[in-house]
């Protein structure tokens, strides 16, 4: 019993000494600082994931297009093999419209639904997962 009793007034005696006047009470500094942090990391793996798929796949384009050279196909295969896929606009353009138009209906969910937080962050996230499936399945529907 000795020790709760010591435990208890060991702990209350920290929380009242951690007590602090907050200035800008809305504004919650660590969770900035951890979300900047976070969002650097997650960009810096995307960037050197990125670039290593990058040099694999001209790794392999360069040993597909020896490959067709020494077999010494027919020209019309060689020439359709080797040309670059070149990206629909239409398809760019809407992926962009579907992905900003799901950030911005998840600021508008966050902003309805104070206070901020790591809620708010799933929101966001969930709100942008939407927007890329509207444009999967657009985009798909646009091919057939």
């Amino acid at each position: 019993m000795k020790k709760a009793v010591i435990i208890f007034a060991a702990l209350s005696v920290s929380i009242a000494a951690f007590a602090q006047d907050k200035p800008e009470p809305l504004i919650n500094r660590e969770f900035i600082f951890d979300l900047i942090h976070i969002i650097a990391v997650l960009l810096i793996i995307y960037l050197i994931s990125s670039f290593i798929l990058q040099l694999v796949r001209s790794n392999f384009d360069f040993r597909l297009k020896n490959k067709i050279l020494e077999r010494q196909t027919s020209d019309p295969l060689v020439t359709q093999l080797l040309q670059p896929d070149k990206p629909n606009p239409f398809n760019s353009i809407l992926q962009w419209v579907c992905a900003l138009a799901g950030v911005g209906v998840g600021f508008l969910i966050i902003d309805m639904t104070e206070p901020y937080g790591l809620h708010s962050l799933a929101i966001m996230a969930l709100c942008v997962a939407a927007g890329l499936i509207v444009y999967y399945f657009t985009a798909k529907r646009s091919k057939n």
